[in-house]
Protein backbone atom coordinates (compact mmCIF):
# COMPACT_ATOMS: atom_id res chain seq x y z
CA UNK A 1 0.00 0.00 0.00
CA UNK A 2 2.59 2.09 0.76
CA UNK A 3 4.52 1.88 -2.55
CA UNK A 4 1.29 2.26 -4.44
CA UNK A 5 0.61 5.91 -2.79
CA UNK A 6 4.52 6.64 -3.02
CA UNK A 7 3.74 5.58 -7.05
CA UNK A 8 1.27 7.83 -6.89
CA UNK A 9 2.84 10.88 -5.86
CA UNK A 10 5.13 10.73 -8.18
CA UNK A 11 3.34 9.72 -11.26
CA UNK A 12 1.09 12.78 -10.31
CA UNK A 13 4.56 14.92 -9.64
CA UNK A 14 6.21 13.95 -12.76
CA UNK A 15 2.23 14.69 -15.22
CA UNK A 16 2.34 17.78 -13.36
CA UNK A 17 6.71 18.49 -14.73
CA UNK A 18 5.59 17.65 -18.33
CA UNK A 19 2.32 19.76 -18.54
CA UNK A 20 4.30 23.06 -17.09
CA UNK A 21 7.19 21.85 -19.83
CA UNK A 22 4.34 21.74 -22.72
CA UNK A 23 3.06 24.83 -21.87
CA UNK A 24 6.59 26.45 -22.45
CA UNK A 25 7.66 25.20 -25.18
CA UNK A 26 9.36 28.36 -26.32
CA UNK A 27 13.56 28.69 -27.17
CA UNK A 28 15.51 30.05 -24.45
CA UNK A 29 19.09 30.95 -24.34
CA UNK A 30 21.40 29.31 -21.69
CA UNK A 31 24.82 30.54 -20.73
CA UNK A 32 27.23 28.14 -19.64
CA UNK A 33 30.48 28.80 -18.72
CA UNK A 34 31.77 31.01 -21.85
CA UNK A 35 29.25 28.90 -24.66
CA UNK A 36 25.41 29.88 -24.70
CA UNK A 37 22.68 27.38 -26.20
CA UNK A 38 19.41 28.23 -27.84
CA UNK A 39 17.30 25.63 -26.58
CA UNK A 40 13.22 24.15 -26.33
CA UNK A 41 12.15 25.47 -22.74
CA UNK A 42 10.88 22.32 -21.99
CA UNK A 43 14.54 20.78 -22.63
CA UNK A 44 16.45 22.80 -19.92
CA UNK A 45 13.54 22.23 -17.28
CA UNK A 46 13.23 18.40 -17.76
CA UNK A 47 17.44 18.31 -18.13
CA UNK A 48 17.45 20.74 -14.84
CA UNK A 49 15.16 18.18 -12.61
CA UNK A 50 16.53 14.70 -14.27
CA UNK A 51 20.23 16.47 -13.03
CA UNK A 52 18.74 17.79 -9.56
CA UNK A 53 17.33 13.91 -9.41
CA UNK A 54 20.27 12.74 -10.06
CA UNK A 55 22.40 14.97 -7.52
CA UNK A 56 19.53 13.81 -4.64
CA UNK A 57 20.51 9.71 -5.53
CA UNK A 58 23.98 10.83 -4.86
CA UNK A 59 24.18 12.52 -2.02
CA UNK A 60 21.32 10.31 -0.33
CA UNK A 61 23.23 7.00 -1.67
CA UNK A 62 26.09 8.05 0.17
CA UNK A 63 24.70 8.84 3.37
CA UNK A 64 22.74 5.65 3.32
CA UNK A 65 26.01 3.78 2.69
CA UNK A 66 27.53 5.48 5.96
CA UNK A 67 24.33 4.98 7.62
CA UNK A 68 24.66 1.08 6.85
CA UNK A 69 28.52 0.75 7.39
CA UNK A 70 27.48 2.42 11.22
CA UNK A 71 24.85 0.04 11.83
CA UNK A 72 26.93 -3.19 10.28
CA UNK A 73 29.83 -1.81 13.22
CA UNK A 74 27.29 -1.75 15.84
CA UNK A 75 25.82 -5.04 14.86
CA UNK A 76 28.91 -6.85 14.70
CA UNK A 77 29.72 -5.00 18.28
CA UNK A 78 26.32 -6.44 19.68
CA UNK A 79 26.37 -9.68 18.35
CA UNK A 80 30.80 -10.53 20.10
CA UNK A 81 29.26 -8.84 23.68
CA UNK A 82 25.96 -11.22 22.92
CA UNK A 83 28.78 -14.40 22.64
CA UNK A 84 30.68 -13.25 26.03
CA UNK A 85 27.79 -13.22 28.45
CA UNK A 86 29.74 -15.26 31.33
CA UNK A 87 32.65 -12.73 30.65
CA UNK A 88 29.97 -10.00 31.30
CA UNK A 89 28.52 -11.39 34.32
CA UNK A 90 32.12 -12.53 35.92
CA UNK A 91 32.86 -8.41 35.50
CA UNK A 92 28.89 -7.23 36.80
CA UNK A 93 29.87 -9.63 39.83
CA UNK A 94 33.46 -8.17 40.87
CA UNK A 95 31.67 -4.78 40.08
CA UNK A 96 28.85 -5.42 42.75
CA UNK A 97 31.79 -7.41 44.84
CA UNK A 98 33.67 -4.66 45.41
CA UNK A 99 30.74 -2.34 46.43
Amino acid sequence: MKNQRRFVIILVLVLLVVIFALQNSQAVTVNLFWTHFSWPLIIVIVGSLLLGALITLLLSAASIATARKTTQKLQDEVNRLRSQPKKAKDVIETDTDKK
